[in-house]
């Protein structure tokens, strides 16, 4: 039977599902969706039935956070809320059913993400762990591990920095690289928390994304095949800035070729670290 972190929504019964909940957590740009969308076609070519989703897709809140978010102006108890109000509809509507259908359910981040910015924010740690304790355990949940310094060219060679994912509502400044820098270390610290609390699978994220994902691949393999669940390597945890570095002049590296699916050769695209955050902003 399946359990949740606390009481479960009313009316939902834990039995019979007999599908595997599987979490890709990570901060914005780590390529969390990249490997998703790798993930999916090969377990389908297996016979698998998959379901994929994200934060901010519910039919109930989704579009309602991405029209508040717009104005800059949500408070950090009423942004919790409204994430927490889209997991809730998410889990009801499309998580729970899936399981109980038999499908693979791999989700771009979970509460895990949504609590490590609420906290970070200044949320009380035990009201946001209480807040989501209605969430189902996960079957695994493997965390894209990197650090700010390899982060930062992601983003910058991608889509460049968002307000509310460069903290922006916390930390005023003019100087959004600074405030994005600030942030994303104090999220990553977070993460280092929670990695550890709920027993998080550790993957090097700083690789290209085919080599992330081969690792990621054997990791879901031995969850579906029921294999005793064991560390996938060791990975050195990065070391947090002591204070905010200046600015640092980024350099575009040469092109690249991006890895196809097997059996393909490799064609000319944009540069890997672009399309490994390529997809996070919109979630």
């Amino acid at each position: 039977m399946r359990e949740t972190y606390a009481a479960p929504l009313p009316g939902m019964n834990l039995g019979e599902m007999s599908g595997k909940l599987i979490v890709i957590e990570g901060t914005d740009g780590v390529g969390r969706s990249t490997q998703i969308r790798m993930l999916r076609p090969w377990l389908e070519q297996q016979g698998r039935a998959v379901l994929d989703t994200a934060i901010k897709r519910s039919e109930l809140a989704g579009k309602g956070i991405q029209q508040a978010k717009e104005g800059h102006t949500l408070g950090r108890i009423t942004l919790s809320l409204f994430y927490a109000t889209d997991f809730a509809d998410r889990l009801e509507h499309e998580i729970v059913p899936a399981l109980r259908a038999g499908f693979v359910v791999l989700t771009d981040r979970y509460i895990y993400s949504l609590m490590a910015r609420a906290i970070v924010r200044g949320a009380d740690p035990r009201w946001i762990r209480n807040a989501y304790g209605f969430a189902l355990k996960p079957d695994a949940t493997f965390y894209l591990r990197i650090g700010v310094d390899d982060l930062i060219p992601r983003v910058v060679f991608s889509r460049g920095f968002d307000y509310w994912e460069s903290g922006m509502d916390i930390h005023p400044s003019e100087d959004m690289y600074d405030s994005f820098r600030k942030y994303q270390t104090e999220l990553l610290t977070e993460f280092e928390r929670l990695a550890k609390e709920y027993s998080f699978e550790v993957i090097d994220a700083t690789p290209d994304p085919r080599t992330v994902f081969e690792h990621l691949r054997a990791g879901v393999a031995r969850v579906l095949s029921g294999e005793p669940r064991e560390p996938l390597f060791s990975v050195s945890a990065p070391v947090p800035d002591p204070e905010i570095a200046p600015k640092k002049v980024l350099e575009m590296p040469g092109p690249a070729k991006s890895a196809g699916p097997p059996g393909e050769e490799a064609a000319p695209s944009v540069h890997p670290l672009a399309r490994a955050a390529e997809g996070d902003a919109k979630k």
